[in-house]
């Protein structure tokens, strides 16, 4: 199985919905964040990585993030005692993607996550860190998760709105 996959399902949006779009792309080592209105109207762009240490294929632990929907779930922040290295990994936002596809499921995966964080680096909460591979889940900027995706998720979560989130793997 390669990573070439595209979300099949379209989420039944409803008027205080956002769609964020992740589109991957093979031949670029950075993808793209879009997220629309319930009216298609786009509200932002922010670069997002979907790469996984044992890429391209999706299908294996480590892979690329499985393409489809998912619902943004549970939002955690990472708390001050917590260790280095879970700083590392998720800075300080991670959102759990709910699978809408049993695209995680099907291939035996489960906890596919939308986080900052740069364990390659000190610190793990720079602003701009560089995008690197994970263990499967999406990565963006810690920036842009801090002042832009959490305030979106917070903002529809207030209107009673969800966020939907679809995976696409290019080639």
């Amino acid at each position: 199985m390669t990573t070439t996959g595209m979300a099949t399902k379209k989420p039944d949006m409803q008027p205080n919905d956002v769609h964020v779009i992740i589109n991957d792309f093979e031949k670029m080592f950075l993808g793209e964040a879009k997220c629309y209105s319930a009216k298609g109207v786009m509200q932002w762009i922010i670069p997002a990585i979907c790469k996984g240490i044992n890429g391209p294929r999706f299908d294996v632990w480590g892979g690329d993030t499985p393409p489809g929907l998912y619902l943004a779930g549970a939002l955690y922040q990472t708390q001050g005692n917590e260790p280095w290295n879970t700083w590392a990994s998720y800075g300080k936002w991670c959102i759990d993607m709910e699978e809408q596809e049993n695209q995680e499921a099907k291939v035996g995966r489960a906890g596919i996550c939308w986080h900052g964080g740069d364990p390659d680096r000190t610190p793990p909460l720079q602003q701009m860190q560089q995008l690197t591979e994970t263990y499967g889940c999406v990565r963006s900027h810690n920036r842009d998760l801090e002042e832009i995706v959490i305030p979106t998720l917070r903002r529809v979560r207030a209107a009673d709105g969800q966020m939907w989130i679809s995976v696409n793997q290019l080639a």
